[in-house]
């Protein structure tokens, strides 16, 4: 028991360091810290995760197709919450202080390919030091979820026809997965898959010739361990 008491503590204290880091946004700094405090945070939540008994995969697209075949939400979510989702059997509640607005998307993996998860990923501005967190999880008993008005296949542009609102409890034994996104010149070589180094460099070497390009987005997804637990 004094061994997981202190396990905890050790967790919880580089859990708050990232927060604190997270006080001065990462373009504030320079190159090197900036890359330091964006590797730190993404291995801290990769060997957070893997703690809770979730099993990370390079290639989300090969993992989501180890989902259940049924429509489940994903919604853009703060790092944050992940440390109340697996460290707090009531998890965390997403609430409205005022009008209900959409927040999440409606998905079913084996249906729906990048439709509606490409939503989740995009509408919304949350990070942690440069990490950028998705998460999949079936509603609470309340099934409080919705369509909006905007909830539409040209919305000024986009298709939105996913778009949900969720008002409810989530917890860790309603998650499907969850998916990390961090630009990949952030991390060291160490971090990254041989084809995900190529194409860093390849990013580099526009940015030092000065042309314009997008970075090179690296996603990480965790699965749970299904036979371990009951999902909903």
């Amino acid at each position: 028991m004094e061994k997981i008491t202190q396990s905890f503590q050790n967790t919880e204290s580089k859990f708050h360091h990232i927060v604190e880091q997270g006080e001065q946004p990462l373009h504030k700094r320079t190159g090197f810290e900036k890359n330091s405090i964006a590797t730190e945070t993404f291995r801290f939540f990769t060997e957070f995760l893997q703690s809770k008994n979730f099993t990370e995969y390079t290639d989300s697209s090969e993992s989501y197709k180890m989902l259940p075949h049924k429509k489940i939400i994903a919604r853009r979510e703060d790092p944050r919450k992940l440390f109340d989702l697996f460290t707090k059997d009531s998890g965390y509640n997403i609430d409205f202080t005022e009008d209900r607005y959409a927040n999440c998307v409606e998905w079913n993996p084996h249906t729906d390919g990048n439709k509606n998860i490409y939503n989740a990923f995009m509408e919304g501005f949350t990070n942690l030091n440069g990490v950028v967190c998705v998460v999949g999880f079936s509603p609470d008993k309340e099934n409080d979820l919705i369509k909006m008005p905007d909830s539409v296949a040209n919305f000024h542009g986009l298709d939105r026809q996913g778009v949900r609102s969720y008002k409810g409890v989530v917890t860790s034994e309603t998650i499907h997965f969850v998916t990390l996104r961090i630009p990949g010149h952030l991390l060291p070589e160490s971090e990254l898959t041989e084809d995900e180094i190529d194409r860093v460099d390849v990013y580099r070497d526009k940015i030092n010739n000065g042309e314009s390009t997008e970075p090179i987005m690296i996603f990480r997804t965790f699965l749970p361990n299904y036979s371990s637990r009951q999902i909903q």
